[in-house]
């Protein structure tokens, strides 16, 4: 009911839930300007009752607990351990600073896919501009004249023409492979296989590795540093890494840890974290800055990512307006080449 409140939408509220508690609001009156200003309205509903159960005298964390799609389990348990230590403000600037780097990630990543996604857009709408509409007229205007089209120019009106004949039964064959995509999906191991398959993509499969372990390491770093247990932030920060293949192996590194494994130990036991991550969470176990370490290993994690992000896209965004604009080229050759060979015979 309340997916709609974006990941921006929840940062801005938690700065500004932030700044106005270091500034000695209460939280009631925090609550209060903030709901009353909110543009989003599911996420003003949302605030107004948090509201409502704070000033009846209920757990903030509680409160917030029952909107899972907005406050997460992350979120839920920062303000709470805030709520106990008496440093709420503390826990809500934390909160702050990692959904801005959560959300600067994100748009990074989606700027870097907006080339490529409109390139081929760009492409599919000049390939049904040219079937169902530029070249059916010079074949009426061919044909009119009693003249063949050219091979080029009737190769591509044919394959428009089986396309738009097929294009029920494309349509019905798209959307039950959907569906059944769909259905795979929705099961714990259609989705585990999806996951570990994405890790296994040539040239994408590192990025979504790096991208999962910056999350993961980020989110646990975060809740250590404000004292959250480190098997239950590495349990929870499982959530953040949103693959089953990494989470797992994190959950597997939680039980170790809570058999008396130390922290580096348990994560040297999978070779999906790495060597780094191994070392740099050795060197913080050992300096007692694990959360610190975290972090760090995490915005490495991070530069990482978008290094490999550039280099993809910096690799297939020629190639692929190099094939688009063949593509297109080749269209418009065969769109005008019977009026080429029309003007030359008239000349």
């Amino acid at each position: 009911m309340f997916s709609a409140v974006s990941l921006t939408a929840r940062f801005i509220f938690t700065r500004q839930f932030a700044a106005l508690l270091k500034g000695k609001l209460q939280l009631a009156a925090a609550l209060e300007n903030l709901s009353a200003e909110m543009p989003n309205g599911k996420f003003r509903v949302i605030l107004q009752s948090v509201l409502k159960d704070v000033s009846a005298g209920r757990d903030m964390a509680d409160s917030m607990k029952e909107y899972p799609k907005v406050f997460g389990p992350i979120y839920v348990s920062v303000v709470r351990s805030g709520l106990r230590s008496g440093k709420i403000d503390e826990a809500i600037d934390q909160l702050s600073s990692y959904l801005e780097q959560m959300d600067a990630f994100s748009r990074k990543v989606r700027t870097a896919l907006t080339y490529p996604i409109f390139v081929l857009g760009a492409f599919i709408l000049v390939f049904h501009m040219m079937i169902f509409s530029i070249l059916p007229r010079f074949e009426k205007m061919y044909t009119g004249m009693g003249r063949e089209l050219p091979t080029l120019t009737q190769a591509l009106l044919d394959m428009g023409d089986a396309y738009a004949e097929n294009l029920l039964i494309l349509g019905v064959l798209g959307a039950f492979i959907v569906a059944l995509i769909t259905f795979w999906l929705s099961n714990e191991s259609g989705k585990y296989v999806w996951d570990v398959i994405k890790l296994r993509l040539p040239l994408l499969g590192q990025v979504v590795r790096l991208s999962a372990m910056a999350r993961l390491l980020r989110t646990v770093g975060m809740q250590l540093r404000h004292r959250i247990p480190a098997v239950e932030a590495l349990r929870m920060g499982t959530e953040a890494a949103a693959n089953r293949r990494i989470a797992d192996a994190a959950r597997e590194a939680a039980d170790n840890i809570e058999r008396g494994t130390s922290f580096a130990e348990a994560f040297r036991q999978d070779p999906i974290f790495g060597d780094v991550v191994v070392r740099m969470i050795a060197s913080g176990e050992q300096a007692g800055t694990l959360d610190v370490l975290m972090v760090a290993a995490a915005d490495y994690f991070d530069n990482l990512l978008m290094q490999r992000v550039n280099a993809v896209t910096s690799m297939i965004n020629p190639v692929l307006t190099a094939l688009v604009g063949l593509g297109i080229a080749g269209m418009l050759i065969a769109a005008f080449l019977p009026v080429f060979e029309l003007s030359g015979k008239v000349n």
